[in-house]
């Protein structure tokens, strides 16, 4: 067997798909984009570009539910509780905007995406 085969049997499958090692930078990135589509939600109806940013509010909405699905509620405790409920306001809000064009838990979804990848940002940082 080559080595590189043989390599891949130690590694996670998010490992062997995206080639990074650590997963938590995985979930950086899903932050990141969460709240990059998020701002562009609001920035599109800002511009009166409703439909752009509905089509951002549900790649938001996807990330959420990607993160929410992700959590590991038997090793996270409290902090996998809270992220859960902070997940599921993201979703709401983008629920709201996608059905029912309710924009006003738009900017508290923007903020609460914005303290997750802070704190998930210092916790990359300190462990590199």
């Amino acid at each position: 067997m080559s080595n590189k085969l043989n390599n891949h049997y130690g590694k996670s499958l998010n490992q062997q798909r995206f080639g990074v090692e650590d997963p938590k930078l995985i979930i950086f990135e899903l932050l990141n984009g969460l709240h990059k589509k998020l701002e562009s939600t609001l920035v599109n109806l800002d511009k009166g570009n409703n439909e752009e940013a509905k089509n951002n509010a549900k790649k938001a909405q996807n990330i959420a539910f990607a993160l929410r699905t992700a959590l590991d509620h038997a090793g996270g405790g409290e902090i996998a509780e809270n992220l859960d409920f902070l997940y599921s306001h993201i979703h709401l809000a983008t629920d709201k905007f996608i059905k029912n064009d309710k924009k006003n838990m738009l900017n508290s979804a923007l903020f609460v995406s914005s303290e997750i990848l802070s704190g998930w940002k210092g916790l990359v940082n300190k462990i590199a």
